[in-house]
């Protein structure tokens, strides 16, 4: 199985906005391979949590069942993009990079 789009996102950050810890990965692929795998079951239980925890208790249509489902999904993965994949300079102290350097993240490959 190849690397999801969440690890692919975060191979792509690592290497443009944390070169010297990319470098120091024994495997990069393996590593952003399994973060991937972890962000994507982070975001699903995430979203999950969220759509049963604000399921109404009645009334609600499919179509505004399925837009409530989409917008939690969105939620969850915009969580997991800014705590996961692209997080802030803060867990990374020692590269020396400004938080200027993390207020537009690139966008996801």
């Amino acid at each position: 199985m190849g690397m999801n789009r969440y690890g692919c996102s975060a191979l792509a950050y690592g290497r443009q906005r944390r070169p010297r810890q990319y470098g120091t990965l024994p495997d990069p692929l393996a590593f952003f391979t399994n973060l991937g795998e972890r962000a994507e079951r982070q975001a699903g239980e995430q979203s999950d949590a969220t759509v049963l925890a604000g399921t109404p208790a009645g009334g609600e249509t499919d179509e505004q069942r399925s837009r409530r489902a989409l917008s939690s999904k969105n939620e969850a993965e915009q969580a997991v993009l800014r705590e996961v994949i692209r997080p802030p300079a803060a867990f990374f102290p020692d590269d020396g990079a400004s938080a200027r350097d993390h207020d537009s993240p690139p966008p996801p490959s």
